[in-house]
């Protein structure tokens, strides 16, 4: 008796793991979904809103991007980063910001204009995504804090060696004649 409730909580558990990866997938869907529909109504990139969203978070978390790292986030050259902050600019999302202790060091910022843009567009599903939270204890985003944590980390890993691999992969090709 006991065995089969194990069966029958495992086959519960196995239901709701493959629910889980369901709605992570469709939430990832529906957000470059979303996340094209203001690229387009902006003229933007997809990379060029990824940048914007990199700066934005940098800022965010007190940390300015400089452009190197910016590359590193987007996974481009530096001749291919500095177009897009060439861009950006252009458009007027982003600014070229001289750093108060090292004047060498130029930081990417987001300007005023950017991030009234982001509220029009953006503030409408705040209000909704604050209604769902609402719903939820403390515990329960605790949870789902560190389950999105935990899933997002097995992504960044699974992309890192899947990168890794194919470097090497083509570190081992033998040239071809």
């Amino acid at each position: 008796m006991v065995q089969q409730q194990g069966r029958a909580g495992d086959a519960a558990r196995a239901r709701l793991q493959r629910a889980l990866v369901d709605d992570v997938r469709l939430l990832t869907y529906r957000t470059q979904h979303l996340a094209h529909a203001f690229a387009e109504e902006q003229a933007m990139h997809p990379t060029d809103l990824e940048a914007v969203v990199h700066v934005m978070q940098a800022e965010g978390g007190g940390t300015p991007l400089t452009a190197g790292r910016l590359a590193e986030a987007l996974g481009l050259s530096s001749a291919a980063t500095t177009s897009v902050v060439d861009r950006l600019e252009r458009a007027g999302h982003v600014q070229r910001e001289r750093a108060e202790t090292d004047r060498r060091r130029v930081h990417l910022r987001t300007t005023p204009g950017a991030m009234d843009v982001a509220r029009a567009f953006f503030g409408p599903l705040g209000r909704r995504t604050d209604a769902v939270m609402a719903q939820f204890s403390e515990a329960e985003l605790l949870a789902v804090h560190r389950f999105l944590e935990g899933f997002s980390q097995a992504m960044e890993d699974a992309e890192r060696a899947h990168r890794s691999g194919r470097a090497q992969g083509r570190a081992q090709r033998p040239p071809e004649a």
